[in-house]
């Protein structure tokens, strides 16, 4: 296999955890950071852009993830497979889409019940069920994680594999590194 051909089983793993809900690659690590303090918390890969190489996510405008996002757009996302023993770990810029409507449509009563609730994400409560649903506030939000960079580390007991690919507007550098 060539660095190229590697590199594209790992985006194809990508867009396969956005639309098979068995995936490992459908639940990544998004890490943020602000302040100098990283944050880490486990996303729905939800939509993913082979065009411009970007992973679309939900979150709550009030939660902490928003306004880390807002005030620093540098992240990364980790995801991990098992069984294939494949490690792709991305660094991204986030930016908040305008056109939220057509994936707000798609979701069920149920999931748009999570941009709903009261009190708002991370707020202490006195109990585990200690919350509601408040259906007049829109606070759902759709990031999408533009790829800058990806490290790719497949583990084999016949020899592990192991390769960068750098994103540019129109190009991508594709290269094999040490594991």
């Amino acid at each position: 296999m060539n660095v190229s051909e590697f590199t594209l089983m790992a985006l194809k793993t990508i867009q396969r955890g956005t639309v098979d809900r068995k995936s490992p690659f459908r639940l990544p690590v998004l890490s943020t950071s602000v302040n100098n303090k990283v944050f880490q918390r486990i996303v729905v890969a939800r939509n993913f852009s082979e065009h411009d190489h970007s992973l679309i996510i939900f979150t709550d405008r009030k939660s902490q993830k928003y306004h880390q996002l807002h005030h620093n757009k540098n992240c990364s996302l980790l995801f991990w497979d098992q069984k294939q023993k494949l490690q792709v770990q991305v660094d991204g810029e986030a930016s908040i889409l305008e056109n939220k409507n057509t994936y707000w449509d798609k979701l069920n009563d149920k999931q748009r019940d999570d941009y709903k609730i009261i009190p708002f994400p991370g707020k202490k409560i006195s109990s585990a069920k200690d919350y509601e649903f408040n259906n007049s506030d829109d606070r759902f939000e759709v990031v999408n994680i533009k790829f800058k960079q990806m490290d790719i580390l497949e583990l084999s007991s016949t020899g592990h594999c192991r390769a960068k690919c750098i994103f540019t507007k129109n190009n991508q550098e594709e290269y094999w590194v040490a594991p």
